[in-house]
């Protein structure tokens, strides 16, 4: 009988089931394995801009650029100023708090250094800032007691709002969140879903092999994808959760196509073998084009221009590629082995069978008795459903765009409203053979001048150097929330009307 690549694929697995079943237990395990051992390597943090921004972060990189993790410390009243005697003592008390951390360095407060646009316009609102010792992707690690002791500091004051904020304290509370839902997902949706399949099969068997099959396919994209970020470096924290969305989904959907199909086949009367062939030619076929055609589309990513889409692309093929191959190898092989049994451990009240005369058959059979009419309604359901994506458009992950049920989203807001743009700074960047001399301290005076007189930038601007003296990197406030309308027309504003003609005095446009 002729037979295509799926049926030809079912019909070896089925022949030598415990190589297909036995090789695929070896795989998966091997490629978490090695993949722990090797490691992932992690893609720089400039891969995921583009333009301008992309180069500027490669100089900073190149130049071994050490810019430490600071954090901002807000203290806030909404009755008093910080010229009252209470409110500066708070200050004074939480300064001495921050200095007295291991972890703490460089403490820059309103006291010390009273012109670095750490006062707000109507000074209700104050920052106290410091540098987190270390590496900066370590210091999300290192920011618990820290942040501790601001909440300490906050109970001692209950009449002011005292509030941490930067990118190690936002990094360790997300990654507190990240954690608690994939603790979630893993305690709920795993038996959700295993719940549905039973009432779909009526047997415990039949329902967890679409699960277990998938949650295989998603430990060896795992394991894979690490190994593939040596070629291609990954994001692995957000991969690891698309892996794990995807992998599930496709897995489940694969293998329920397919087991679906040898049980219809075997009430029909075909034999267990006969009925497990079909499947292959017919269902595994189909597993085949839509796998495929899935990867194809992946492919896409590619050519985005953009690493944080190719990590993607290849992390979401790697997962469709396992879920694929082993629909199309392991379960054929598995369900040869149990046979009828694949329906043991059944529900009683539960059938997991087709009826041509239940609820979805009769509205089936109303559909095609309408088909002109059933087209024009799900169409325009669709067209509904769709208006939204008609004002998407892309964008960096900000935090406005994070659950604001996040202590750090509010105080984010917060500091935001005190200090339009002092937590989404712009940075220019600066290479030259030396960028100390008296020509570019010039230059930076009069690009602080240009930049405050459009009233777009603002202070506090900072300027940090590279040991080598080759690269300087100037931080300092933008207009907006950091991706606003705003924003943008600082940002043009900046490029367009204050860099050119210092450029052009420094002969260096970077």
């Amino acid at each position: 009988m002729h037979t295509n690549l799926a049926g030809r694929a079912g019909r070896w697995s089925a022949t030598h089931w415990k190589r297909a079943a036995f090789g695929w237990i070896a795989l998966a395990v091997a490629a978490v394995v090695v993949g722990g051992v090797v490691g992932s390597r992690e893609m720089k943090s400039w891969a995921v801009s583009n333009g301008q921004s992309r180069r500027a972060e490669q100089i900073l990189d190149q130049a071994k650029f050490k810019v430490p993790a600071r954090e901002s410390v807000l203290v806030q009243s909404y009755t008093s100023t910080f010229g009252d005697q209470a409110f500066a003592s708070a200050v004074a008390g939480l300064i001495q708090t921050l200095a007295g951390q291991p972890a703490v360095t460089n403490v820059v407060s309103p006291i010390d250094h009273p012109n670095a646009g750490l006062i707000s316009a109507d000074r209700h609102s104050v920052l106290v800032q410091f540098d987190v010792k270390g590496k900066v992707e370590d210091a999300k690690n290192k920011i618990a007691p820290i942040l501790a002791a601001v909440e300490e500091a906050q109970a001692g004051n209950p009449s002011l709002i005292i509030e941490e904020f930067g990118q190690a304290s936002a990094d360790h509370q997300l990654d507190q969140r990240f954690a608690a839902d994939m603790h979630r997902a893993e305690v709920t949706s795993l038996p959700l879903t295993l719940a549905i399949l039973v009432v779909a099969f009526g047997a415990l068997v039949a329902a967890g092999l679409p699960v277990v099959l998938a949650f295989s396919a998603v430990l060896a994209a795992t394991g894979l994808n690490a190994l593939a970020s040596h070629v291609v470096p990954t994001d692995q924290q957000t991969l690891s959760a698309i892996i794990l969305m995807i992998g599930m989904a496709v897995g489940i959907d694969y293998s329920l196509f397919y087991l679906r199909r040898e049980r219809e086949e075997r009430r029909r009367g075909r034999s267990s073998g006969d009925a497990l062939l079909h499947a292959a030619r017919t269902s595994g076929q189909a597993v085949l084009v839509s796998g495929s055609t899935v990867l194809i589309a992946m492919a896409g990513m590619f050519v985005a221009g953009n690493s944080l889409f190719t990590t993607i692309g290849v992390g979401t093929m790697i997962v469709v590629l396992a879920a694929m191959v082993g629909s199309l190898t392991v379960l054929p092989a598995v369900l040869h082995r149990l046979g009828d049994n694949v329906d043991r451990i059944r529900i009683p009240i539960l059938r997991g069978e087709p009826r041509d005369d239940g609820p979805w058959g009769r509205f089936i059979a109303g559909v095609l008795r309408r088909p002109l009419l059933w087209t024009v309604l799900s169409a325009g359901a669709l067209l509904v459903a769709a208006l939204p994506a008609a004002a998407m458009h892309t964008k960096l992950p900000n935090l406005t765009d994070l659950p604001h049920d996040l202590k750090i989203v509010r105080t984010y807001e917060r500091i935001q409203r005190a200090f339009p743009g002092s937590q989404t700074p712009a940075v220019v960047v600066i290479k030259a053979a030396d960028v100390r001399t008296p020509q570019m301290e010039r230059a930076y005076t009069t690009f602080r001048q240009r930049a405050l007189a459009t009233g777009e930038l603002f202070s506090p601007f900072t300027v940090t150097i590279n040991p080598d003296h080759t690269v300087a990197r100037i931080d300092f406030a933008i207009a907006g929330s950091g991706d606003d309308a705003s924003s943008v027309a600082a940002l043009k504003t900046l490029r367009d009307t204050v860099i050119p003609p210092i450029a052009a005095i420094v002969g260096n446009r970077n």
